[in-house]
Formats: C-alpha cells, sequence, structure tokens
C-alpha cells in the first residue's frame, strides 16, 4: 500500500491515523490505545467493525467478474477515468468497489482506495492490483462508516452502491466531487424484455445527494451483444431482477445463447462547498 493511499485511512476503532511497519505486513493506528491490522496475503486490510455486516459471497463475485472482465462495461469505465482526469484527481477512494472493477481502471494517473464490505470481492481486487496494477489499494469496510479520514478525498465515486452522502461529505476535500453512476431508464432493456411480459422503464436513483451542488449530469447508452449461456447467467445475477424473478421467467432466459441488450448509465457529478 503506497503511502499516499495510506494517508487516506483511519483507525476504525479510534479514528486515529494508520501507519505501516517497517516490513510492510501490518498497520497500526497513531492513537493512545494502538490498534493493529495485518495486511492478507493479498494485500488488503480488514478495517471492520462489530456489527458492519457482510457484502457479496464469492459465487456472486465472480460472476461479476466473469461478465465486467469480458469488456462490455468498459466504455463506461473509460468515461469515468475521463471524468477523474478532467477534474485532475489525486486521491480517490472508490466507495462499494466490488471486486475492483472499475478501482484498478482508475489507478495509474491517481492514487485510488477501494472499500466494501466483500471479503471476497476486495482480496479479488487487491490480487488484480497486486498482478498488474500501479496506485490502487483495498480495504475491506462499511460506506456508512468509512476508514477513511476527514478530507482527505480529492474524489469519491459511488457506482451502483448506496449513497451515503453524510459520510462522503466527511471524507471530501473542500471543493472535492462525488461522482455518481446508476441505471438509466432503458438499462438491460433487452434483459428486461426475454424475462417479462410488460417490461419497464427503470426510475432512476432515488438517493441523489441534496447538501451538494450537482455540476455534471450525463448519460452513456450503447447497445452491446452479450454472448454465451454463462456471461448472460453472470449478467443477470447482477442485477436486481435476479432476487426477483420466478423461476418460469428465469427458465426463458437459461435457453438463449445470445442476449442483445441496452445499456444505459446516468453518471452525475456533484461538488461539496468550500
Amino acid at each position: 500500500m503506497n503511502d499516499t493511499v495510506l494517508a487516506m485511512l483511519r483507525c476504525p476503532v479510534c479514528a486515529a491515523s494508520m501507519q505501516a511497519d517497517e516490513e510492510g505486513k501490518s498497520c497500526r493506528c497513531t492513537g493512545t490505545r494502538i490498534h493493529s491490522y495485518d495486511f492478507a496475503r493479498s494485500g488488503y486490510l480488514n478495517l471492520t467493525r462489530p456489527g458492519d455486516g457482510e457484502g457479496d459471497l464469492k459465487e456472486a463475485v465472480n460472476a461479476r467478474k466473469l461478465f465486467l472482465n469480458a469488456g462490455y462495461y468498459e466504455p463506461l469505465s473509460n468515461e469515468l477515468n475521463a471524468i477523474l482526469q478532467n477534474l485532475k484527481a489525486e486521491t480517490v477512494l472508490d466507495a462499494g468497489c466490488g471486486e475492483g472493477y472499475y478501482t484498478n481502471r482508475m489507478a495509474g494517473n491517481c492514487a485510488v482506495l477501494g472499500v466494501d464490505l466483500s471479503r471476497a470481492g476486495i482480496d479479488s481486487a487487491a490480487k488484480q492490483a497486486k498482478q498488474n496494477v500501479t496506485g490502487a489499494a483495498f480495504a475491506v469496510g462499511s460506506i456508512f462508516s468509512l476508514p477513511v479520514r476527514d478530507a482527505s478525498c480529492d474524489v469519491v465515486t459511488n457506482l451502483f452502491a448506496p449513497c451515503c452522502e453524510s459520510e462522503f461529505l466527511r471524507v471530501l476535500k473542500k471543493g472535492g466531487y462525488l461522482i455518481l453512476v446508476g441505471a438509466g431508464e432503458r438499462h438491460l432493456m433487452g434483459l428486461k424484455q426475454v424475462l417479462y411480459e410488460n417490461p419497464y422503464l427503470n426510475p432512476g436513483r432515488a438517493d441523489l445527494p441534496t447538501e451538494m451542488k450537482e455540476v455534471d449530469r450525463r448519460r452513456l447508452i450503447h447497445t452491446v451483444t452479450v454472448e454465451g449461456r454463462e456471461t448472460i447467467g453472470a449478467l443477470f445475477s447482477m442485477t436486481p431482477y435476479y432476487w426477483r424473478t420466478s423461476e418460469a421467467d428465469r427458465i426463458k432466459l437459461r435457453n438463449i445463447d445470445t442476449l442483445q441488450t441496452e445499456l444505459d448509465f446516468d453518471i452525475f457529478t456533484y461538488q461539496k462547498g468550500d
């Protein structure tokens, strides 16, 4: 974990700043009562607190990796990176980073910390970063109680994860930016047309910030053809429809080898006041 990212962290117990030992095997806080945290073999830190809960299990993480690594969401990743470059971000927090697909692609021009409650997701993200990514680091933690110091981030990204505005305001520097991504109204319409007799438009994000100024809003939409039953199934498992679709409707999806669908993303940028 590089010094820039390490300087973003705070102890989840006492909120003191963190420092790594000389061997790079653990971190400890600088508080009166020292709390120590070991780096996992893949390189991440577990900075959860009792009651934080758990994130996605390994099966869900592997499904997302299968789909995302096929490149279907690469245009969204590229758009996000262009926004970050335009904002000249040096320190970025990816809040609710999952398996780290977007986080690892952000790294290079900035230092990025990915935080998520899923140990399986963070472990996967850290392994990828360890292989071929410079500037990304990961910690298991809750976005509702971030193990991140006050006013330490130029930008917070929040992609398809709950928006905790109070925490994001706390960790952002004055004038810092929050980038939110949600499903546009026609996102995955092709998938819904296969599953449901009466497919519906998505309502959009209902948790947009109220205490920050919106400075940019854009829509990214294109059509893709998803190949292979395994990849189609992986996409389905990433969606909320996975949990509320009947078995009869699920069978419809299992019987197709190719799926054409729209990908429709809403991207919002907000700025914290000075």
